[in-house]
């Protein structure tokens, strides 16, 4: 892994970085030169991806935080500004899933999803945001899902991405003058443990409905991210971009 790339000089922040999306996401924007910091409440797990990072060459520091805990999450950006500079990339992408019928969901239930994708999201952005505007340059990318256009997951789950959408879209038109742009991405299945821990016919069942013939791999979503934050996202505003095979045909 070279130090030499898109991302030279920049200093990133992924959410929900021990696992999946998150995992192969600060792997990716590693490899693409960014000194990345893997935040996550697994924080054994998260300095075990930044330790695989500095294996291959890149750079990269383990962080600790729930993302619903303003306090934890302040400490764990300052940490990273102390070690290696602000963030001026921010992937919210920390998240839990949901299930059972809306009349079988608890209000507490359903508080803790939208607390950690919605809540969490808000948290983790307004700590990284003055690194951001004192540079002058940032890229916030955050991961939506799919749910919102087909509404085939649980009420708090589709509810919680849905709030995310919009979040994009007016954080987004606010920053843009001020050199910060954020976007989101909405992925279809994605080959996670996430999606392992269902059933195997649900498994099956959402495995058909991909017109590609297979669920796409946390790599490819890694990819989207890295176009928005990269030199080819400079003229995106506000846009989800979701890699899907196929799933859903957003218009």
């Amino acid at each position: 892994m070279s130090d030499r790339g898109p991302l030279d000089g920049r200093v990133a922040l992924v959410t929900g970085a021990a696992s999946g999306i998150g995992r192969a996401t600060a792997v990716r924007l590693a490899a693409d030169g960014a000194v990345v910091g893997c935040l996550d409440r697994d924080g054994a797990g998260a300095r075990v991806v930044a330790a695989g990072v500095a294996q291959v060459g890149g750079r990269a520091v383990g962080l600790a935080a729930d993302v619903t805990d303003p306090v934890a999450v302040a400490a764990a950006v300052d940490q990273l500004a102390a070690e290696v500079g602000h963030a001026t990339i921010l992937v919210n992408n920390a998240g839990v899933p949901g299930g059972g019928r809306f009349t079988d969901v608890t209000f507490e239930a359903w508080r803790r999803v939208l607390d950690v994708h919605v809540d969490g999201t808000f948290h983790v952005t307004q700590a990284v945001l003055p690194g951001m505007t004192e540079a002058g340059w940032g890229r916030i990318v955050n991961i939506c899902s799919e749910a919102v256009w087909l509404g085939n997951q649980s009420v708090q789950y589709v509810t919680a991405k849905a709030a995310l959408v919009g979040f994009t879209r007016a954080l987004g038109y606010q920053l843009a003058p001020s050199g910060i742009l954020v976007n989101g991405v909405a992925p279809g299945p994605v080959d996670t443990p996430m999606l392992r821990d269902n059933d195997p016919e649900a498994i099956e069942a959402e495995l058909a409905s991909v017109r590609i013939g297979r669920f796409l791999e946390p790599e490819e979503i890694a990819s989207t991210v890295a176009f928005l934050v990269g030199p080819g996202g400079d003229g995106y505003v506000g846009q989800v971009l979701s890699p899907n095979g196929g799933t859903v045909f957003i218009g």
